[in-house]
């Protein structure tokens, strides 16, 4: 997630500069067959072009909006594991903390932590709709050196018996959430809570369950092609005979402004193509992009916060930002 206040330049051109050469192609294009080839009919009427380009503007706006909800959704689920993960460990220390219960918290607090990682680790999985432009993998490339590996993490909250037993499973998260419930239901066979106490807990590993599923939901749900691909293909349409179309309106102004078609054709494709960009890398807000959900950073902040209810000293550093961006 990017959180400069204002994006800088030099992002806007990384992901520009192919726009920009296009632009300046089929610009050239259209005055170089009309004017050196002699090829007076390519100076198409304005009218139809607009049209084109009115409708793909509807069209890669409804994209957008839908890109984004699903980009907010995934933002609303993190804050409420967030939420529920400070409950969770609240709700621990007020009912279990005493002499006989403080090693169970502390058990189930760190396993809690341990499933934020499992659950982070899933979500960073590729799947075949993601990026693999050359763009995305060099930006995974250059955060790799910042992430630890899921090991080296999950190892300083799970004891070495419950390690072995979670690389077991397909879908760890799940099972530590299973694991979760039945210590809970252990510690009121010993008595250590009461009845309540046991439902309150129960109902918070419950919603602890809902935003994974939740969160799984939007990661494995691939935004409908059908809309990701026919916006490239209007785009497309649109900025090949956006400069035929201008070619007609400047000609009017006379021959000498011919030439002012190129700027202008450059500007127009821009928006066009920086709008379908932006809806494009929005679609899949956990593939650990400039602006996804910052997992990682999440995580880590929950980390330091149920750390902290232990009264433990050794709390790990925030993630500090990287490239304008925390991840």
């Amino acid at each position: 997630m990017y959180i400069n206040r204002y994006l800088n330049p030099l992002v806007l051109y990384y992901y520009s500069w192919r726009m920009i050469l296009l632009s300046l192609f089929t610009g050239s294009m259209a005055i170089l067959s009309y004017e050196y080839l002699d090829w007076k009919w390519v100076a198409i009427p304005w009218l139809p072009v607009s049209l084109i380009g009115t409708a793909t503007a509807f069209f890669v706006g409804f994209k957008n909006n839908q890109a984004y909800d699903r980009s907010w959704e995934a933002r609303t689920v993190w804050g409420a594991i967030t939420n529920n993960s400070r409950s969770l460990g609240a709700a621990l220390r007020a009912f279990a903390e005493d002499d006989a219960g403080a090693e169970d918290v502390r058990i189930i607090i760190y396993r809690h932590i341990g499933w934020l990682y499992a659950l982070k680790n899933a979500m960073a999985q590729r799947t075949t709709w993601e990026h693999k432009d050359k763009a995305s993998e060099r930006q995974r490339r250059a955060l790799r050196t910042e992430l630890e590996t899921f090991d080296k993490e999950i190892v300083r909250y799970l004891s070495a018996e419950e390690v072995a037993w979670v690389k077991t499973k397909k879908n760890m998260a799940t099972q530590l959430l299973d694991r979760q419930s039945q210590h809970i239901s252990h510690l009121r066979k010993k008595e250590l809570i009461d009845t309540y106490q046991h439902i309150e807990l129960q109902r918070l590993i419950a919603s602890l369950y809902d935003e994974q599923g939740k969160s799984e939901r939007i990661k494995n749900t691939p935004f409908p092609r059908q809309y990701a691909t026919t916006s490239i293909v209007f785009i497309f349409i649109f900025m090949t005979l956006l400069p035929f179309g201008l070619l007609t309106e400047f000609l009017k102004l006379g021959d000498q402004y011919m030439w002012l078609l190129i700027p202008f054709n450059m500007i127009v494709s821009w928006v066009f193509m920086f709008m379908e960009y932006t809806g494009d890398v929005s679609e899949n807000p956990f593939e650990g992009l400039l602006n996804d959900v910052p997992v990682r950073t999440i995580v880590r902040n929950i980390e330091i916060d149920l750390k902290d209810m232990l009264s433990e000293t050794n709390l790990p550093e925030k993630c500090p930002p990287f490239l304008g961006a925390v991840f």
